[in-house]
């Protein structure tokens, strides 16, 4: 791919309570993340459940109704307040709870795999937070942005990615533009525009080659989730909440979760949820 090009949403919903607009494939365009959700939630659509061989990243938005309430096998308890970021690194294998922490108010935001290097895939898990107010901000002629994770955000990542959300006016224009070496993509969150030719509206993201650049502008006020990475060109094996560099890894990922060495939650406990 040498231009930039539109991918697809895949809706899906789980239950009443839970939809999204996600991108998954193809893979090769999406590398180093392996899917990407906008989601919405009201209530508890996940039981507990494993992860093993990368990073699930939630981020909520600041208009988001409520926040989340994330929970591990490590321990940790953490509710992620609108703007913020929790960034659960798998590595081997960890049991994780997400759901709402008011039970019938929405909450509104990313759900990202980000996958790890083959070499990461079996390092310890770590839980990794940003509140909003610790994220870097800059400003441009007719648009603003938060830098989410990457770039000056003070997160130490596993592999270099980055996701900035940028709220452009409208007839403003956002210059998005990739470092080489470096794939991206946009997701529009609301609002409508244009790159070049190509149209951009709610649920629609405009991926850029390898050091790719585009100039996206609003018709009206538009907001963009805008990502980048350094593409990891390393084959992966995907088993449901498990995505490892080989088969082997796969039945060992298995292995340790039946056995109790991802770690164990107990039952929720918020009658509130």
């Amino acid at each position: 791919m040498s231009t930039p090009r539109l991918l697809p949403p895949q809706p899906h919903r789980v239950g009443a309570g839970f939809h999204a607009e996600g991108w998954r494939e193809p893979l090769a365009l999406l590398d180093p993340f392996i899917l990407v959700d906008h989601f919405r939630m009201s209530e508890a659509a996940f039981a507990p459940h494993p992860h093993a061989g990368f990073s699930a990243v939630t981020y909520l938005f600041d208009d988001s109704a409520t926040g989340l309430v994330s929970r591990d096998s490590l321990g940790g308890e953490h509710e992620i307040l609108p703007g913020g970021l929790h960034w659960t690194l798998a590595g081997r294998g960890v049991m994780h709870d997400e759901f709402p922490a008011e039970a019938g108010c929405e909450a509104h935001g990313l759900q990202i795999f980000v996958n790890l290097p083959a070499e990461q895939k079996l390092r310890a898990p770590t839980v990794m937070r940003l509140a909003a107010e610790q994220m870097p901000r800059r400003v441009g002629p007719g648009w603003q942005a938060v830098q989410v994770f990457g770039g000056t955000a003070e997160l130490a990542l596993p592999w270099p990615t980055a996701l900035a959300i940028v709220d452009v006016k409208a007839g403003a224009s956002f210059d998005f533009t990739l470092a080489d070496g470096e794939r991206g993509f946009a997701v529009v969150i609301h609002g409508r525009g244009q790159a070049g030719e190509l149209p951009l509206s709610a649920g629609r993201a405009l991926c850029l080659p390898l050091g790719g650049r585009a100039v996206l502008t609003a018709d009206e006020p538009l907001r963009l989730a805008c990502f980048s990475g350094r593409p990891l060109y390393e084959s992966i094996v995907r088993h449901g909440p498990f995505v490892m560099s080989d088969e082997g890894q796969v039945v060992a990922a298995l292995q340790r979760f039946q056995s109790g060495g991802m770690g164990r939650l107990c039952p929720r406990q918020h009658t509130h949820v």
